[in-house]
C-alpha cells in the first residue's frame, strides 16, 4: 500500500482539489497533511473537511517548518514502507497511481518496486515538460552528462514523485536550507547516496501556478549561488 505525503500551508481552496481523486482509492491507503502552522482558522477547516474519511491524518506544526523541513515531517508520519511527496498545489490523479502500480512489474497483482529507486515524474501539466527522459534512469555514474541538456535541472528540482519512506529519510540532509532549491537538493542526496532517479513514461499531474507559490514568494531567500553549488556538487558525482 501507498502513503500520499502532502505538504500543506494556507493553501487549503487547493489542497481540498488536490487529492480528491484519489480518496476511494484503495491503493492508497492512507493520506498524510502535514499543515505548516497555517492560520487556525484554516487548519480548522481542513480538520473539518476530511473528518468523514479516516484514512486522512491531518497534522500541524507548532512552527513553521518552511517546505524542506515539512516534507520530511509529512514522510516521516506515513506507516507505509512505499509513500508520494507531494505537494498541496498539484493535483493527483488514478492515472498517476496506475503508473506506479505497474511501473516495473506487477506479480499477481503485487507490484515490484526497488528501495533505491525514486519514480519521477515526466510531465507536471501544462508547463513542466520532461517527457524527453521518458524511460531514462539517473544516476551518479551518469548524471553529469545530462546537466546541460535542455530542462534537465529543472527536471531535478521538482519532486512529487514516488520514493522508499526509510531511505527518504536515511539520505536526507537537513544541514542547509536549500529554500526553493529543496528538490534538486534532496536528489543531490539522493544519488549521493548511490541510489537512482527513474523517469517514468505516463507518470503526470496537473501543476497549478498561483499567487502562493513557494518557489515565487521565496526564491529571494536562497542563498546566492547555491543552487550552482549543487549543480557543481553533480557534476563531481562519480
Amino acid at each position: 500500500m501507498i502513503s500520499l505525503c502532502v505538504t500543506n500551508f494556507n493553501r487549503e481552496h487547493l489542497l481540498f482539489e488536490a487529492i480528491e481523486q484519489v480518496l476511494d482509492d484503495d491503493r492508497v491507503s492512507e493520506i498524510i497533511i502535514s499543515d505548516d502552522c497555517s492560520e487556525y482558522a484554516l487548519y480548522l477547516r481542513v480538520v473539518d473537511h476530511y473528518k468523514p474519511y479516516p484514512k486522512v491524518k491531518v497534522s500541524r506544526n507548532d512552527t513553521n517548518m518552511d517546505c524542506f523541513r515539512n516534507k520530511r515531517k509529512a514522510v516521516s508520519l506515513a506507516s507505509n514502507e512505499w509513500v508520494i511527496v507531494w505537494d498541496s498545489d498539484n493535483v493527483m490523479t488514478k492515472s498517476y497511481i496506475d503508473a506506479i502500480w505497474y511501473a516495473i512489474g506487477n506479480n499477481n497483482g503485487v507490484p515490484v518496486w526497488f528501495s533505491s529507486t525514486i519514480l519521477q515524474p515526466v510531465f507536471a501539466r501544462p508547463h513542466f515538460d520532461f517527457r524527453m527522459y521518458g524511460g531514462t534512469l539517473i544516476g551518479k555514474h551518469n548524471v553529469r552528462t545530462y546537466l546541460a541538456a535542455d530542462k534537465f535541472t529543472t527536471a531535478l528540482n521538482a519532486m512529487n514523485y514516488f520514493v522508499n519512506r526509510d531511505e527518504y529519510l536515511r539520505v536526507w540532509d537537513g544541514s542547509v536550507d536549500p529554500v526553493t532549491s529543496d528538490s534538486i537538493w534532496q536528489n543531490y542526496c539522493w544519488l549521493r547516496a548511490d541510489n537512482s532517479i527513474q523517469f517514468l513514461d505516463g507518470l503526470e499531474y496537473d501543476h497549478r501556478v498561483h499567487e502562493g507559490s513557494h518557489y515565487k514568494n521565496n526564491n529571494n531567500r536562497t542563498a546566492k549561488g547555491f543552487h550552482e553549488s549543487i549543480i557543481k556538487k553533480l557534476k563531481a558525482l562519480r
